[in-house]
């Protein structure tokens, strides 16, 4: 059977009107995306810097979508071609980033997603799932998404490695069939997702002591990417 070396992953922040989140899943998920966090934002900006900046009303959709860097590209390219249907015109704003990290199971079922190679017919690495550490970087956002409940539990984990504080964020599942079709896990949809900052060696230990003690194929179910930050400034 072929097998798929997990490909470099990138991320498509898209930040729009409410309720336009979802076509845009659907939009990328055609094109070989294949994990999407939505979560509700409220826009802070007046009214006036809104209407100048094309956003509209201040209630958001924002969607994070998961996809290896050559899928992230052929959207980020649909999405500026007006012939190739994007659910979303002139409200709001997108932008990708490359991931310094993210699970490795989830890396491996976005490159599979997008070969259209079949998944292994036995699952591998069961006790906790490796990271795949990307560019490093001096420091990165890390983001954890995990089913509701369990956010103190990995803030507890994320702290004894050198986590200072995070923030939780509410979101939902917007797709992720590729893991559930290839390796068996039924993921739950309603969510919260936990951004700390940290700088490269605190990232690292962070990232693998929660994929250990809480990754995918535990009861609460985290998926973890990070993405570098150019420049971060304490506010006193």
């Amino acid at each position: 059977m072929q097998q798929a070396r997990p490909e470099p992953m990138w991320m498509i922040v898209s930040i729009v009107e409410r309720g336009r989140g979802r076509p845009l899943v659907e939009f990328y998920t055609a094109r070989q995306m294949t994990a999407h966090l939505l979560c509700l934002g409220q826009g802070t900006a007046s009214s006036e810097m809104l209407n100048l900046l094309g956003l509209g009303a201040s209630e958001k959709d924002v969607l994070l979508s998961i996809g290896s860097r050559d899928s992230v590209q052929r959207a980020m390219q649909a999405m500026s071609n007006r012939n190739l249907g994007c659910p979303v015109r002139g409200r709001g704003v997108v932008f990708s980033v490359r991931l310094t990290g993210i699970n490795a199971l989830l890396a491996a079922a976005a490159t599979l997603a997008r070969a259209g190679i079949e998944p292994p017919q036995s699952e591998t690495e069961e006790k906790g799932e490796s990271m795949m550490q990307q560019n490093s970087h001096s420091h990165s956002l890390i983001l954890i998404s995990v089913n509701q409940g369990y956010t103190d539990a990995v803030m507890d984990t994320a702290r004894r490695v050198g986590a200072t504080g995070g923030t939780i964020i509410r979101a939902r599942w917007a797709g992720a069939q590729p893991l559930e079709q290839f390796y068996g896990i039924t993921l739950q949809l309603e969510k919260e997702v936990i951004a700390i900052l940290a700088g490269e060696r605190e990232r690292r230990s962070i990232m693998e002591a929660v994929n250990l003690h809480h990754g995918l194929k535990t009861d609460a179910q985290a998926v973890i990417c990070s993405m570098a930050v150019e420049e971060a400034l304490k506010l006193n």
